[in-house]
């Protein structure tokens, strides 16, 4: 199957078509780059339903989340500044907007510091390959697909692996160690062994996430069949 473009799978249904539409309207208005990313990509391409959205902008996204739930008719975005990410609750899916960036980490803390950054270097940082894919929603190029990692190919293969070198991405931010475990058991897929002989490897990082992340991602493991 060609997936060099997905649009007709993003235009399926009509709430996120207008959502991607008007946000793809608005980027090209302020002459931004604008793609709709991670899980939202994922689950499109696997025919799951979804209640996220996740938009990233080459640009401020926090901005432009304002902008957006004006355009949109929304009254209310939650930002962090902080991180370059706005949430906007629409009525009928949380919309996630994001800063294209790239992080830098302290050994003791998975609070990151950011940059604005390129869709190319986003997606380096992102957890797993499956995540790491990306769909173009500016009018002249809705639904053409970024996948700098194979992601897709890895969607198809049935397999958990990291877009940088698994040491780097689970010390970086080790719940997605966790993470791992709870895509593997969702979506009945395998890790790959390189990047299970990581988390063996750096399992003690888990000393500097918070018992609650953990005891989530424990939970939502345990809900699967």
């Amino acid at each position: 199957m060609d997936m060099s473009s997905i649009s007709h799978l993003l235009t399926e249904n009509p709430v996120y078509k207008h959502i991607l539409s008007t946000a793809g309207s608005l980027a090209e208005e302020e002459a931004i780059a604008a793609f709709v990313v991670g899980g939202f990509v994922r689950d499109t391409l696997l025919g799951k339903s979804t209640n996220d959205i996740d938009i990233m902008v080459e640009g401020n996204g926090v901005a432009f989340a304002k902008k957006l739930a004006k355009a949109l008719k929304v009254t209310v975005t939650v930002d962090y500044d902080k991180f370059g990410t706005a949430l906007i609750p629409h009525d009928e899916v949380e919309i996630e907007v994001a800063t294209a960036r790239k992080e830098s980490y302290t050994q003791n803390s998975r609070k990151p510091d950011v940059e604005q950054s390129t869709v190319e270097e986003d997606m380096s940082r992102r957890d797993f390959t499956i995540n790491a894919i990306a769909a173009s929603i500016l009018p002249s190029s809705f639904g053409e697909v970024f996948d700098p990692f194979n992601g897709i190919r890895d969607l198809q293969k049935n397999l958990l692996i990291t877009p940088l070198d698994p040491d780097e991405t689970f010390s970086d931010d080790p719940l997605r160690m966790l993470r791992a475990v709870r895509f593997a058991a969702q979506l009945d897929y395998s890790i790959a062994p390189d990047t299970l002989e990581s988390i063996r490897r750096n399992i003690h990082r888990l000393e500097i996430v918070s018992w609650e992340r953990i005891r989530d991602e424990i939970l939502k493991s345990l809900k699967t069949d």
